[in-house]
């Protein structure tokens, strides 16, 4: 991929606690992969709960639960910290409006996704 400039990656699935550390990680922080770009639209002639859906999820694809910041407290009780810096976060948010821009997108919305952090 460094070589060509491109790569071709399908899903990549990590054994929980066993087996190899996952690969995702890794190639984006190698390759500076720090985007995921989702786009979600309606089908025409295929019958959903929602109907003219036309939106695209931009993710920060290297901190948050990307960091694999892990361990064990107890047997039986894990902890993962997920880490978000103004260093990732505002490449992020310049790419997403960059996007929004470029394909005459009207609205954005930043969303969080605060679990049990009372965030």
């Amino acid at each position: 991929m460094d070589k060509n400039k491109m790569g071709l990656k399908g899903p990549l699935k990590t054994p929980i606690a066993k087996g190899h550390p996952s690969m995702n990680l890794p190639l984006c922080k190698t390759f500076d992969l720090y985007t995921n770009v989702r786009p979600c639209v309606s089908i025409e002639g295929y019958k959903t709960p929602y109907t003219n859906v036309n939106v695209v999820t931009i993710r920060e694809n290297t901190e948050g639960e990307y960091s694999e910041i892990e361990h064990v407290i107890v047997d039986g009780v894990g902890q993962s910290i997920k880490p978000i810096t103004e260093g990732a976060s505002k490449p992020i948010a310049e790419f997403a409006f960059e996007y929004a821009r470029n394909n005459h997108r009207t609205t954005s919305r930043r969303c969080t996704k605060p679990t049990s952090c009372g965030c």
